[in-house]
């Protein structure tokens, strides 16, 4: 028999191999005027679907959220985001990158692939 229970920030998710075990950590939790919203859908940006077969868990929703977020919802994919041997070098008669905008777009790119 096992319980594993994840907590981040004000979230609780608990699991066990039996009934009965969640069961008495749902009542010993009651002490701390939780609210118990039943099956997992989402957490922290994960879809999950739990189904006879087997959990299912899909960041889509995320992964929507961040393109309109930085206005790319209309971008094509692809599975190279840059021409081939390319040639970068600075060019200083382009406007300047936002770095705050930047570091949040490569932030929410790192969470979304290693989640």
């Amino acid at each position: 028999m096992f319980l594993t229970i994840v907590l981040y920030v004000d979230d609780l998710i608990f699991m066990g191999s039996n009934d009965a075990a969640v069961a008495n950590f749902k009542e010993e939790m009651k002490e701390f005027e939780i609210i118990y919203l039943g099956l997992l859908r989402y957490f922290l940006g994960i879809k999950v679907q739990q189904l006879e077969h087997g959990i299912f868990i899909s960041q889509s929703k995320y992964a929507e959220i961040i393109l309109k977020r930085f206005w790319m919802e209309t971008c094509k994919p692809t599975p190279t985001p840059t021409a081939m041997g390319i040639k970068l070098r600075k060019d200083d008669s382009m406007k300047s990158v936002n770095p705050t905008l930047y570091k949040s777009i490569v932030g929410s790119l790192m969470y979304l692939t290693t989640t």
